[in-house]
């Protein structure tokens, strides 16, 4: 009994002593916005990484990889992010955009 009351008084003196509280940072809803876009985003890349025939590129052809898209701020509030497709036939690639497909429809990232 007598050390749950000095651990309370420990703990109240320890709390009132405290002088400086940081602020929490709140997101302001671009931000949020964002944040979402890139999470999802990066989900998806790490979901696609073993496709040998996919790349994510921005609609000017760059490459993007999970460590760019987190700096990426479009000027419409977009990431704009291209999933492209390079496999030698048709039917490969169709096969390829099915499953992506299936994947984004399902939620699999």
């Amino acid at each position: 009994m007598i050390q749950l009351i000095v651990g309370w008084v420990q703990d109240f003196f320890n709390f009132s002593n405290v002088k400086e509280f940081k602020p929490v940072e709140k997101l302001t809803p671009s931000q949020k916005g964002y944040k979402f876009e890139h999470d999802e985003l990066k989900r998806l890349m790490l979901r696609l990484k073993r496709f040998e025939t996919v790349e994510f590129t921005d609609v000017e052809g760059t490459p993007l990889t999970p460590q760019i898209v987190e700096n990426r701020y479009g000027k419409d509030g977009g990431i704009d992010c291209v999933i492209r497709i390079i496999a030698p036939t048709e039917r490969g690639a169709k096969i390829v955009a099915t499953k992506i497909r299936n994947i984004l429809i399902n939620g699999d990232y």
